[in-house]
């Protein structure tokens, strides 16, 4: 299965029984109803309804006293994080409003973030302007569920993707210093894998059964990591490469840059092994070209089947 016609998708997130995704250059995050005839996907907040000209990282506030939640989605241009309350189908039930500003704490753009269960929000910037800087460490911001921000010491290479895994820990995709480390507290971590050099490690998700999986950005594949106990040296597996767009005004080789892993049957008709699929998110390389032409594109693969 698969949806096309994509600017650059990223920030896939399992919500509802639906797969949510920020489409960064196209302003506007998504909706895709797998469940639904069709497949139908629809656009939830754009530009044009006051949503983040690049919208990045997206998460859920918990419900309060049963209602529905309410989306939080960082303004990666402007540093925020907003919050758009929704109705119980997921739709836009309020005005979009200011979650937190993290202007004080970042200087150059905001990017992914992952949210708890009770609503604290961790969120990663660039730290640096990758084009014209040398790569430097910065902290990830952790907004509390009033909208008060801290931040951790700056350990983290450009972090992006992020998620919890079973031990509580916060894994963090480090894009250019080709690791994942794993985030404890009180500014304790570890490194949890080293990629090979030049990948670019952006997105990452955890199945249930603890297998991590990151997408690799410049490499254009997907990475299955080594058990933990095997230390962080031990070869992380390819297991799926993006094959290139072969003609068209899109042509040329696709980034892997987001993934992440059913935690159920979600699917119209569900068949056995549903819940272990994974979607997994592209665009073109080349990223004046992915803002010119939809080479964006998501993928449902089964788990079972990667190499």
């Amino acid at each position: 299965m698969m949806l096309d016609g994509l600017g650059f998708p990223e920030a896939l997130r399992w919500h509802g029984g639906d797969l949510w995704f920020s489409d960064m250059f196209r302003s506007r995050v998504v909706r895709w109803r797998l469940d639904a005839p069709g497949s139908p996907a629809e656009t939830v907040l754009d530009a044009a309804a006051g949503g983040p000209v690049v919208p990045g990282g997206l998460g859920w506030l918990p419900s309060e006293d049963g209602g529905p939640s309410a989306l939080l989605v960082v303004d990666c241009l402007e540093r925020r994080v907003l919050r758009l309350p929704l109705d119980a189908a997921g739709r836009p039930a309020g005005a979009l409003s200011v979650h937190a500003d993290l202007r004080d704490v970042m200087t150059h753009s905001a990017n992914d973030m992952h949210v708890d269960a009770d609503g604290t929000a961790w969120v990663g910037g660039y730290g640096f302007d990758p084009e014209n800087d040398e790569p430097v460490p910065s902290p990830l911001v952790r907004v509390h569920p009033d909208g008060t921000i801290s931040t951790t010491e700056p350990v983290f290479v450009f972090p992006n993707g992020c998620e919890r895994d079973a031990s509580g820990a916060l894994l963090v995709a480090e894009t250019f210093a080709d690791c994942v480390k794993t985030y404890w507290r009180h500014n304790d971590f570890t490194l949890r894998a080293r990629l090979p050099e030049g990948s670019g490690p952006d997105g990452l998700s955890v199945a249930p059964d603890g297998t991590v999986y990151v997408a690799l950005a410049f490499a254009g594949a997907l990475a299955r990591l080594a058990p933990a106990d095997e230390g962080p040296d031990a070869e992380p597996a390819i297991v799926y490469r993006a094959e290139p767009i072969a003609s068209g005004p899109g042509a040329g080789p696709l980034g892997v840059y987001d993934c992440a892993v059913l935690s159920g049957p979600v699917l119209a008709d569900p068949m056995p092994g549903d819940s272990h699929r994974i979607a997994v998110a592209m665009a073109s390389l080349d990223e004046p070209l992915a803002e010119r032409v939809d080479t964006g594109r998501i993928v449902i693969l089964d788990r079972k089947t990667l190499s």
